[in-house]
Formats: structure tokens, sequence, C-alpha cells
């Protein structure tokens, strides 16, 4: 009985602390920081608000086609009309009538201005989109540089933490010899020393990953503590492309859709509109002429409305046109211009990390080799402790500059897909 219960307990604990370490280690990747970002970002709603205006205006829009009714009701004075039977003003020749009119239209043709109209409502709609598009995107570039600067934290922490387990060992060999007589007490101290700079120097970075990493977490809208894992993403530079896919090309697309489409409008109101027509009078109590009355007049029939007012002004409204077309054109010049200029600079960016890596890789083979030599020293009574503690640092730093290039290196990699929007059919 008390092993079943041991065992009970025993399973009960490892459940509890599989809960506590999927909590406490959780672990983000760079894509998932991206997406929930722009999932979090309080914007992201106007998409539901431009579709919803889109679907109101081509309602609007649709409605164009429905029957018109006006009716208006006058009351006045109808002077020198045959009388309407006995009346107070019969003999002044004065008849008080009260008239109503109604008009009906339906239209059957109207040019085309409904369908061209409804054509530059998606237009217009389709730009808000795409514009909250580029709004949404630019979000990647500053996840992207809180992502890679929580990396670059934690890879320092990492050699430090290396830094402190080589001093330690120091320390235990030295206190050792101290208390043989073979080394001094002021070695330790050294050592001391380089412990505690190296301790405040991790203090601070934990500090900051601890700033970085509660932007980020307002940003994708998901608490976590100090403890969560930031994966090192594997992207290489072969798999970049040069070609150009920012969402703001889709912006320029839909600008030259709009304006292509108020020029079927334009072309729509020159032409005639068709439809049928009703009118009707009706008029109380009516008007008697002798030995018969009039109390209504009705007419119906196909109407046709041309306006010329139209034409006059279409030549100049399609040069305008054509400007707005020139326009849209050098913004998007303008754009992929100065976004190749950075591609270059991008490529040079590249080139000099990847020759300070190698650099630092062999400078890294020296330093060790180096600090080695100087431990045999030290043991042989040819150093002194504060020569080998530098040699140390020489190792130590070779170490986080050969980390801090390869980081910068990964984050120019990103910046260049964001920079030349290879993300953007993925995510949008």
């Amino acid at each position: 009985m008390n092993n079943k219960k041991k065992r009970m307990s025993f399973a009960a604990w490892l459940l509890l602390f599989g809960l506590v370490s999927s909590t406490s280690f959780a672990q983000l990747t760079i894509e998932s920081c991206h997406e929930k970002a722009r999932s979090n970002f309080p914007m992201i709603k106007q998409y539901g608000i431009i579709e919803k205006t889109q679907e109101y205006n081509l309602a609007n829009a649709n409605k164009n086609y429905l029957p018109q009714l006006d009716i208006s009701i006058i009351g006045g004075i109808l002077e020198g009309m045959p009388s309407i039977g006995a009346s107070d003003t019969e003999d002044s020749g004065l008849n008080m009538n009260m008239i109503s009119m109604l008009q009906f239209n339906q239209v059957i043709w109207d040019g085309g201005i409904t369908k061209a109209s409804k054509t530059a409502i998606e237009a217009n709609g389709e730009i808000a989109k795409s514009s909250l598009d580029v709004t949404l995107y630019a979000l990647e570039d500053k996840i992207n540089n809180l992502y890679f600067g929580i990396l670059l934290i934690d890879e320092q922490v990492k050699q430090m933490d290396i830094l402190l387990s080589t001093l330690d060992r120091n320390y235990k060999r030295v206190k050792i010899a101290v208390e043989n007589g073979t080394a001094l007490l002021s070695d330790l101290d050294e050592i001391k020393v380089e412990v505690l700079n190296t301790t405040q120097k991790q203090t601070d970075l934990t500090f900051n990953r601890s700033a970085y990493l509660n932007v980020l977490s307002a940003m994708i809208g998901e608490h976590f503590d100090d403890s969560v894992i930031l994966e090192m993403p594997k992207h290489v530079l072969a798999s970049l492309s040069d070609s150009i896919q920012r969402p703001e090309l889709n912006v320029y697309n839909n600008k030259r859709m709009s304006v292509e489409a108020q020029r079927n409008i334009n072309k729509a109101m020159l032409l005639p509109k068709v439809g049928i027509m009703g009118f009707g009078t009706f008029i109380q109590p009516g008007v008697d002429f002798g030995s018969s009355s009039l109390d209504n007049i009705l007419v119906a029939g196909l109407s046709v409305n041309w306006s010329l007012g139209s034409l006059y002004k279409h030549s100049n409204n399609e040069k305008l046109l054509d400007l707005d077309l020139k326009k849209v054109a050098l913004e998007q010049e303008t754009f992929l211009f100065n976004k190749n200029l950075e591609l270059q600079q991008f490529k040079v960016d590249f080139m000099r990390y990847q020759s300070q890596i190698a650099q630092d890789k062999e400078l890294l083979v020296l330093k060790q080799r180096i600090k080695t030599a100087y431990d045999t020293k030290y043991e042989n009574g040819t150093c002194t402790m504060s020569a080998l503690l530098d040699r140390v640092n020489d190792e130590s730093m070779a170490q986080q500059s050969l980390t801090v290039h390869q980081i910068q290196y990964l984050l120019k990699v990103y910046q260049y897909q964001i920079l030349t929007g290879n993300r953007t059919q993925k995510n949008y």
C-alpha cells in the first residue's frame, strides 16, 4: 500500500515538474514572433472595417437601378381657371386647389456608370488594404531587432559563463598552490577581481535582456518569464533573392487600378442614360371646364437623358488621369531605386561580415593556443597570474567577437529578406 502511494506521488511529481518545465522553459521562434506580432497589432482590426466599408459602398452602388419615386404636394391658388363648384371665391376668379405630383423613374441603362463606380470602390478598398499591409510589414523589422538583440545577449552571457568556469578552475588550482606555499595570495585576489568584473557585466546583460523581453512580450501579446528560450534561426545567404516583392508594390498597382476605374467613369458620363418614366398630376377637388372636369394628368414612356456638360471637360479630365498615372509610376520608380541602393550596401555588409567571421575564427584559434601556453608558463612559474588572466580574457573576447559577428550577419540576412520583401508572399 505504501509502495503504491509512493508510485502515485512520484507520478504526480513528474507531471507537476513537466507542467512547470513547459511554462518556465518555453521556446520561441522568430517566425512565430512575426505572426503573433501581426495578429496582436491593433491596426489588424482595420481589415474588417475596410471590408465592411467596401461592402456597404458596393451595396449602395447596386441600388442605382432601383425605381426612383418622387411625390410632391402643393397647396395654392389657381388664378383665371374655371370655377370649382360653388365657392366664396367664385366671383373673384381665384380658386383654391391642392395639387399632387408623382414622378416615377426606372433606369434601364446608365451608360456603365454603376459598373465603373463599383470597380473604383473595389480599387480604393484594395489601396486601403495594401497600405495597411505596408504598416504591418514594418513590424517584422522591429521584431528582428528585438529578437536578435536578445540572442546576442544570450550568447554573450554563455561566453561569460564559460569564462567564469575557467576562472573558477584557476581559483581552485591557485588556492591549492597557495596552501602548499607555491603561489601568492594576491593571485587569488586577482582572480576574484576578474570574477566580480565578469559577474557585474553578466548582471547588466541580464537586465538588458529583461528590458528587450518585456518589449517583445508586449508586441506579440504573450507573457513569458526570463527563462524563455529563443531559438537560433538557421537561414543562409544562398537562399536569398535580389527581386523586390515588397507590399508597397501592391499599393502602386492598386492606385493604377483606381485611376483606370475613374477613367471608365468619365467615359460613362459621356453616354446617354435610358430609362422608363411616369408622371402624374392630381388636382383636388378638380377643375371644371364647362361640361367636363379635369382632376388628373398621367404621362408614361421611355426617357433618354444625355448631358453634354461632361463632354466639355472630358479632354482635360483624361490629361489629369494621365498625370496621376505618371505620378504613381515615379513613386514606384523612386521606391525601387532606393531599395536597390540599399541592397547594394547589404551585399557589401555581407562580404564584410564574412571576412570578419573568418578572421575571428583564426584569431580565436591563435588566442586559445596562447592562453594554453601561458597556463603552462604559470604552472612552471615563468609568468604571473595577471599575465595569465590577460590571456584568458583575450580568448574570451575573441570568442565573443566571433559570436557577435555571427549573430549580426544572421540579422543582416533577415533584414535583407525584409528589404526585398521575399517574406511578403508567405505571411501576407
